[in-house]
């Protein structure tokens, strides 16, 4: 089966029953399905044909839904992006997946001039909301139509392209095909113990396979509801929870944080949900035990990763809860813990996680040297480092990558490194994360200057912020007047990250 297929199953199924509530849109399932299928036949009357690449430039939104569950109609792929990235970046994914099609929001109109520069092929732009200059209005895509195309995917073929970044900084696309997602949807329910009664809410952004599987392909596959918020404030997810009777709610360890401390939080009728599940990053013990005594609500840990499409172990709120483990592996998933010398390690050691099963990705695109560098005789080397008990629970040890993660936000080091190379002056630096209460992680820059050159932190954040994301930018920056190296020449993060360990805590 296919997303699509699934969507159209429960449509004709449960006709009437709400399936989507966004701020003042609530729909049902046969409202969603014929609009997703509208747009399907508008896209395809355009020329939009199977295996071509749309890429999704939006927040939170119906739209969004509306993409991600029809476009196996046509047997296109969705290209969600982080709508928080800046031009460059955009284009850049953009190019890379070979999208000729761009469905964007009318907020995103600024960056669109240099995002079409830098993309000659881009065929079509569609937005959503007010008129913006060079592109169709997104509401020419739900105009009625004599049919909808028939369902062109299959269970193999490709669904979207995920963009994470690499160790070399450019950020590469993940295959995640109709079978990855829905075995893992599956894999989600049976794991942590969701059913029919259950009533979602997503907080998350649906670029993200998080938001995707447990915002809009768990509800589907049991045939319940969401509530999407489309405008992300943390302080208004307990009142959410409290209106619409909410019972699951999947988030980052940041925005528990918040809700745990916010004032009368405790205040709140949040009776109805069932359990609270964190991922992304890892949670403080601190954190960890203020929700439960807060909110009085079990919270449960999960693991995963894009390359897994999204979750590969997660706890069962029904089991003893071991506050620090993302629990066992879930059905049908296999997970080794693996040495350096390519052996399984024995229980309690650590070592790097491999992971298999229906959920694993098809590959990175268009990038086989790096698809074989991860995918091994079916097993996809994780990057992270774990540990088994011996009760088959997994515990998160830390990372083989030096990737930052800071509020669920994954950042690489060498693409911010990449960026503060062409700052005039700069001969050489050094990106860590380093621990902060607030964020988990924050970003720090140590840069060592060419002699006779002078510059001050404001301009390394500033002039990050004009070319990255604002979550990437460096938060602290720290002038040296060397980095230590190993006899080959290469940067010791390690040590780095020790000398500057505290930088967060010494800070006002």
């Amino acid at each position: 089966m296919t997303i699509t297929e699934l969507f159209e199953n429960r449509a004709i199924e449960l006709g009437d029953k709400t399936f989507v509530r966004c701020e003042d849109e609530t729909l049902s399932y046969r409202e969603v399905h014929e609009r997703a299928g509208r747009i399907a036949a508008n896209l395809a009357a355009s020329g939009v044909q199977k295996g071509d690449k749309i890429v999704l430039l939006m927040g939170n939104c119906v739209e969004f839904i509306y993409l991600f569950l029809g476009l196996g109609r046509l047997g296109a792929v969705v290209v969600p992006i982080n709508p928080t990235l800046k031009p460059d970046e955009v284009a850049y994914i953009a190019g890379d997946s070979d999208a000729e099609t761009l469905i964007t929001a009318s907020v995103f109109a600024p960056m669109l001039p240099e995002v079409r520069r830098q993309l000659p092929g881009l065929k079509r732009v569609y937005a959503i909301g007010e008129a913006v200059e060079g592109s169709a209005p997104f509401s020419a895509l739900l105009e009625p139509t004599a049919a909808f195309p028939p369902i062109a995917a299959v269970r193999d073929d490709e669904a979207a392209l995920i963009y994470t970044s690499g160790t070399t900084g450019l950020p590469k696309g993940v295959i995640l095909t109709h079978g990855n997602y829905l075995a893992n949807a599956r894999m989600a329910v049976h794991g942590s113990g969701m059913d029919e009664s259950d009533r979602f809410l997503c907080v998350l952004p649906l670029f993200h396979v998080n938001a995707q599987l447990s915002g809009v392909l768990c509800p589907l596959l049991l045939g319940t509801d969401v509530v999407v918020m489309k405008k992300f404030t943390p302080f208004q997810i307990l009142p959410l929870i409290e209106a619409h009777r909410i019972t699951i709610l999947s988030a980052v360890p940041t925005i528990y944080n918040v809700m745990a401390r916010m004032p009368k939080a405790a205040e709140y009728d949040i009776s109805s949900i069932r359990f609270f599940v964190t991922g992304a990053a890892p949670i403080t013990e601190e954190t960890y035990n203020e929700v439960v005594r807060v909110l009085k609500k079990p919270l449960i840990m999960g693991y995963g990763l894009s390359e897994a499409t999204c979750v590969s172990a997660i706890a069962d709120y029904r089991d003893p809860i071991k506050w620090n483990s993302v629990g066992p592996p879930l059905r049908y998933t296999s997970i080794r813990i693996v040495g350096e010398d390519g052996h399984d390690v024995p229980y309690g050691s650590v070592g790097e996680i491999w992971t298999a099963g229906p959920h694993v990705m098809k590959g990175y695109y268009k990038q086989p040297q790096a698809t074989a560098e991860v995918l091994k005789d079916g097993w996809l080397r994780t990057g992270d480092l774990g540990r088994f008990d011996q009760d088959g629970y997994l515990y998160i040890a830390g990372r083989v990558k030096d990737m930052i993660i800071r509020g669920g936000q994954n950042i690489y080091p060498q693409q911010v490194e990449n960026v503060i190379a062409r700052i005039p002056g700069v001969e050489e630096c050094c990106v860590v994360g380093v621990e902060e209460s607030r964020w988990g992680q924050e970003v720090l820059a140590v840069i060592k200057c060419v002699e006779g050159y002078s510059l001050v932190a404001r301009q390394v954040i500033d002039y990050c912020r004009t070319h990255l994301a604002a979550y990437k930018c460096p938060q602290f920056v720290r002038f040296v007047d060397g980095l230590p190296k190993t006899a080959t020449g290469k940067i010791k993060k390690g040590v780095v990250a020790s000398l500057f360990a505290d930088v967060a805590k010494n800070c006002p």
